[in-house]
């Protein structure tokens, strides 16, 4: 596999270099299909060489891939357009000219402007120190210099895997079941190891920088008038008026490990056969080094609606802690794990503001608002702001 690594950095740059000629000046098209056939060059078949100096035949055969979108599914009301997404997939299919237990389906993920920049230090130096199978293959990256659009070729999972639902209905308890146990695996790979110190964004920085909260929220508050209730108004008040210490008291929050950052449902593939494989998660782009129930947290309290949650929450974070135990963490109760679950829900009440200050559709934010104000009420997390 070392030589195919070797082989994917070429082919992966080769078709960047495709795609330039057909973006012309215009680095924010998309990346598709058709953009490699209205490439000036021919795009038929094109040969690579490897360390050993073995022929590689990189054959042209392109699927465009329906990307994974961020925002929300819905068009903007008033342009009926759907916002675009952050970046583009192009499925690959490489025939090699000798028999080979290489890959022959691999990913071709480009990243559009401003998008992505996170996501490709994670697989060339953190991915790699870890073993955890919830990760998936990494294969060769780059930055294109004249775009500064960031590249990845990875394992295709689109035949193997699948989505856990249709976003936004939540998965089943099954699935949820399968998620959880996944997320415990990674957070336990990279649980209490000062190997990550200094090596990327931390959870704590990022809370620091919140000084566009109070304001974001003020704007929000404003825009919603009389639709946003006391209630929800008062949380805020509280949260806003205590963040500092809410913050401090982050700090002592027990488990610290890897972190997603952007772990909801949607950026999971389920494997179609359980017995063969393990979920996968993607779009790596938010990771930082946090505490394992940052991504538990967001997972529910902001996506699910309160029916869902209120029936699931407490059997998945037992599952999630009896995965973590099963996958070596010790000296972490599961009370502890519910106390720090507690802090870590009203955290993400930043979730729905920062959605907001972004210009992401109100379809996004304003549910999260609800739910989130739901968990913080159910879990008694005003107590822990106190």
């Amino acid at each position: 596999m070392r030589t195919f690594d070797a082989a994917a950095r070429l082919i992966g740059a080769a078709l960047m270099q495709l795609a330039k000629v057909a973006w012309h000046n215009q680095p924010s098209a998309p990346l598709n299909r058709s953009t490699f056939m209205r490439s000036k060059e021919s795009f038929g078949q094109f040969v690579v060489d490897t360390p050993a100096g073995g022929r590689i035949l990189d054959r042209s055969n392109l699927e465009e891939r329906r990307p994974r979108r961020r925002s929300a599914p819905f068009r903007d009301p008033e342009t009926h357009r759907r916002p675009p997404p952050p970046f583009d997939l192009v499925g690959v299919t490489l025939a090699w000219n000798a028999t080979t237990r290489l890959p022959t389906r691999v990913v071709l993920k480009a990243s559009r402007v401003g998008f992505g920049r996170e996501e490709l230090p994670f697989y060339q130096t953190i991915a790699r120190r870890l073993t955890c199978p919830a990760v998936p293959q990494y294969f060769a990256g780059g930055t294109d210099e004249l775009t500064g659009r960031t590249w990845l070729l990875m394992e295709d999972l689109s035949d193997p895997h699948e989505r856990p639902s249709e976003a936004p209905l939540p998965p089943t308890f099954a699935r949820g079941t399968q998620l959880v146990e996944a997320l415990a695996q990674f957070h336990a790979a990279g649980w209490n190891s000062a190997a990550w110190e200094n090596t990327g964004p931390t959870l704590w920085q990022r809370l620091q920088s919140s000084e566009w909260l109070e304001p974001a929220s003020a704007r929000l508050f404003n825009q919603a008038g009389d639709a946003l209730d006391s209630r929800t108004r008062g949380i805020y008040a509280q949260l806003l008026s205590d963040f500092p210490t809410v913050v401090e008291r982050s700090e002592q929050l027990q488990g610290k490990t890897l972190v997603h950052g952007d772990a909801h449902v949607w950026n999971w593939m389920l494997p179609r056969n359980a017995t063969l494989d393990m979920p996968k998660l993607i779009d790596w782009d938010g990771w930082h080094v946090g505490v394992g129930v940052w991504d538990l947290a967001y997972m529910m309290a902001p996506h699910w609606d309160c029916e869902v949650r209120q029936r699931f929450e407490i059997q998945l974070l037992d599952r999630y802690y009896g995965a973590l135990v099963a996958s070596g963490v010790r000296g972490y109760s599961r009370e502890a794990l519910q106390e720090d679950y507690r802090l870590a829900v009203p955290l993400h009440l930043r979730t729905p503001i920062a959605r907001f200050s972004r210009k992401i559709s109100a379809y996004v934010w304003w549910p999260q608002l609800v739910r989130i104000q739901h968990a913080v009420e159910d879990l008694r997390c005003i107590e822990m702001l106190n």
